[in-house]
């Protein structure tokens, strides 16, 4: 089992929204080591036991809500209301996780700032950036010394 999780997710057909997807599938070209890459539409329950039992998971989304890259650490939700019917936010992922005794050691939530979640498969020249930002980010929390 690798030490770092990467789940990225979002909607592939809706530009900017594929932000995580896309990090996920430019991390997946880099083969880096004790790294397992995810890529969905979007979470779901049935992800609980693949994120659980990691030394990290990074989760990586678009976001209408911010204008810069954002990283913030994510607990297991309380009431575990962040699960609805088929999908859930990170943190009722991890509540999940955590219910199946499997529980990460560190986990974060990185979002990306999505300004155009029109039909279409190009990123916005700002989601774009951010993009290649949190890929480098990601890359180096596998270097020596980056715990």
């Amino acid at each position: 089992m690798a030490e770092l999780l990467v789940v990225g997710y979002g909607n592939d057909l809706r530009r900017d929204d594929r932000a995580g997807r896309e990090v996920a599938a430019r991390l997946a070209e880099r083969e880096l080591p004790h790294v397992e890459i995810v890529s969905v539409t979007q979470l779901t329950p049935e992800l609980a036991p693949v994120v659980g039992g990691r030394d990290t998971v990074v989760f990586v989304d678009a976001s209408v809500a911010t204008d810069k890259v954002a990283v913030q650490s994510v607990c297991a939700s309380q009431g575990g209301s962040a699960v609805v019917a088929h999908h859930a936010d990170p943190a009722g992922l991890l509540a999940l996780a955590e219910q199946l005794g499997h529980r990460p050691r560190r986990s974060l939530w990185v979002t990306i700032p999505a300004t155009d979640l029109g039909f279409g498969f190009e990123l916005s020249d700002g989601t774009e950036a951010g993009v290649d930002e949190v890929v480098e980010m990601i890359a180096a929390l596998r270097q020596p010394g980056s715990r």
